[in-house]
């Protein structure tokens, strides 16, 4: 065995240190003038020292990573606790999916310029950025349908209604908090609330592939270059979290692609459940219609 004869002297040397003239190594006793030479017996911490530096360096320990939660059971079927809230995002998993559909089914939360880019308007339309609610103030949005932002001294239009507190959260996640707090709905579904970034071939990554910036008005006014990396999603994670958690009586139907997952803290979460475009078809079809 490689260094097998160094540890004896090293063991040895360690004996000579504790005033012993015997060693004991590898369940052996001997003498520890048969392992060591006069002058390292005289001197045997610089010959430790030498003996240490001859032994093969030592393979460092693969650090053992957490198992993770598991991903409880989730059950897709159409079970509405009340009326239904959608939530619209502007990840591009939704791009090609026509939000008309929507109407009439439920009471509809849009974020930022959605309105001014696709001319579909929401029953509601929630931006937290003070440039941007300027933005779209001025274009006269507030007119045709209920906008809502923080209560931030920039923002002076009196059409805007204001959350009471300023939680500093970003658009999707206050959306989803307002929709909770202050409309009471249990029942709500997401669109387009992607959280990673896109892989070079255009898809929908995951957290490590997904690298360049996912949004479906990038390069337009008020947002960056097609080709920016993405944003930062942990904001976003650790804020729906918080509405998950605090709001359990709450199913949240995550809507996304054939291979789209969700975050595993989010995906951890029993009222957290990830549904295909196909279910959340076959949803809207159960849903009853409602009046204009």
């Amino acid at each position: 065995m490689a260094g097998r004869g160094t540890k004896w002297r090293i063991a040895a040397c360690e004996a000579v240190l504790r005033g012993e003239q015997t060693v004991t190594c590898f369940g052996k006793t001997g003498n520890v003038t048969a392992w060591l030479t006069a002058e390292q017996i005289a001197d045997p911490k610089s010959a430790i020292k030498k003996f240490q530096a001859q032994l093969p360096p030592q393979k460092t320990p693969a650090t053992a990573q957490p198992p993770k939660e598991p991903i409880p059971p989730k059950d897709t079927a159409y079970k509405p606790k009340g009326d239904v809230c959608f939530i619209i995002a502007n990840g591009e998993s939704r791009r090609g999916f026509d939000l008309n559909k929507l109407k009439n089914r439920g009471y509809i939360m849009g974020m930022n310029v959605l309105p001014l880019r696709e001319d579909f308007w929401p029953d509601a339309l929630i931006s937290v950025d003070i440039a941007t609610v300027k933005y779209i103030c001025e274009r006269d949005v507030p007119d045709q349908l209920e906008m809502w932002s923080y209560p931030r001294g920039g923002v002076k239009d009196p059409r805007v209604k204001r959350i009471e507190k300023d939680w500093g959260w970003s658009s999707g996640p206050t959306a989803t908090r307002i929709a909770l707090e202050y409309k009471k709905f249990q029942t709500i579904y997401i669109l387009g609330m992607d959280f990673f970034g896109l892989t070079p071939n255009g898809q929908v990554g995951g957290e490590k592939d997904g690298r360049k910036l996912n949004n479906m008005y990038k390069g337009t006014d008020r947002y960056r270059k097609a080709n920016s990396d993405r944003t930062y999603f942990g904001n976003w994670l650790n804020q729906m979290l918080h509405n998950t958690t605090t709001h359990s009586n709450c199913n949240f139907y995550h809507v996304v692609l054939e291979n789209q997952k969700s975050p595993n803290k989010l995906a951890q979460k029993t009222n957290w459940i990830d549904i295909t475009y196909n279910v959340f078809e076959e949803h809207l079809q159960k849903m009853p219609k409602k009046s204009p």
